[in-house]
């Protein structure tokens, strides 16, 4: 047998499809929208290092050299001997049904990682492009890849190993129409949610409803807020204690952290810790004086902003004097 010197490496690019791209996007909207919303920094590290990982371990590109196929990824490379190699060729919509994930990454940057499909069973994925799909299949493994240049990856594949004759590329052809209506339908929907998430986030940023109402009985005070609503019996509060707050003047009453409450730069409702290392009940909107509600005992306090504090004060230890 005349040997062949060895044929210098070829690389070839994967790019992303749009259903991708949508996917990764949404994701990454989605966790940065729940950092903000959260205000917590674990929430927006741990999604940060998600996304960080799954774009280290996305391919970036396909190389043949020395009798393997290296996928170029910023993680690091990994490597498929294509010794004992059975078929090289391009992916048929057969070879892609009852597609489920075992484990992987099924859109952040490309799908990657072990599947497993009702032909080819267990399968390892390195793509990123689902329209360009090729199926290489040795004594070992299954593995699936994408290249932009799927005729150029098979002949240089096939230049240096022997490889079984397979289907012809046209078999990709025929699987493409149901492919890309698939991949419309994933677009449209990545879309939807986009939208949706930018309602959401425009929705939180931007809220800012005022002062909240209120309904005051002699007995107790209900506050009307649209996440948090809540009544205060008069029993259960110091009403002689009663007061107007200045959070500019008595920083001690400012929140420094949200433990369960709805917060923006215009409206706070809901639980928070304040300087003073108390946890409150407040309903603080653009101003700057609320009325605070001392408790009787170890309860928490409420605070709240009015309209017109002072007035307020008066009514409502008038109304609730007698039950204090």
């Amino acid at each position: 047998m005349k040997l062949v010197p060895p044929l210098p490496f070829r690389q070839f690019s994967a790019s992303y499809d749009s259903t991708t791209k949508i996917i990764s996007a949404v994701i990454c909207v989605l966790l940065g929208a729940i950092a903000l919303v959260t205000h917590q920094v674990v929430v927006g590290g741990v999604g940060a290092a998600l996304v960080l990982l799954a774009f280290a371990y996305s391919p970036r590109a396909y190389v043949i050299e020395e009798g393997s196929i290296l996928v170029r990824r910023l993680i690091g490379s990994a490597r498929i001997p294509l010794d004992g190699i059975r078929e090289a060729r391009a992916a048929t919509s057969a070879d892609l049904s009852g597609c489920i994930r075992l484990w992987g990454v099924g859109g952040l940057f490309g799908y990657y990682g072990l599947f497993r499909t009702a032909k080819l069973g267990n399968c390892w994925w390195y793509v990123t492009n689902r329209q360009h799909i090729v199926v290489v299949i040795t004594g070992q493994k299954t593995t699936v890849l994408s290249p932009d240049d799927v005729d150029g990856l098979l002949a240089s594949i096939r230049a240096s190993v022997m490889v079984p004759e397979g289907p012809a590329h046209s078999a990709l052809l025929d699987s493409l129409p149901s492919q890309t209506a698939g991949s419309r339908m994933g677009a449209f929907i990545g879309i939807a949610v986009v939208l949706v998430v930018v309602a959401v986030l425009v929705f939180a940023f931007s809220y800012s409803p005022g002062p909240p109402g209120y309904t005051m009985t002699p007995t107790s005070l209900t506050i009307h807020d649209r996440f948090y609503p809540v009544t205060v019996q008069a029993a259960a509060v110091a009403v002689d204690r009663i007061c107007v707050v200045d959070i500019g003047r008595d920083p001690e009453w400012r929140p420094t952290g949200r433990t369960n409450g709805f917060a923006n730069a215009h409206y706070h409702s809901g639980w928070f810790r304040v300087a003073n290392g108390q946890k409150v009940r407040m309903y603080w909107a653009d101003g700057r004086r609320l009325v605070l509600l001392p408790p009787k005992g170890h309860a928490s306090p409420v605070l709240v902003e009015v309209n017109r504090p002072e007035q307020f004060v008066r009514e409502l230890q008038q109304d609730w004097a007698s039950g204090s």
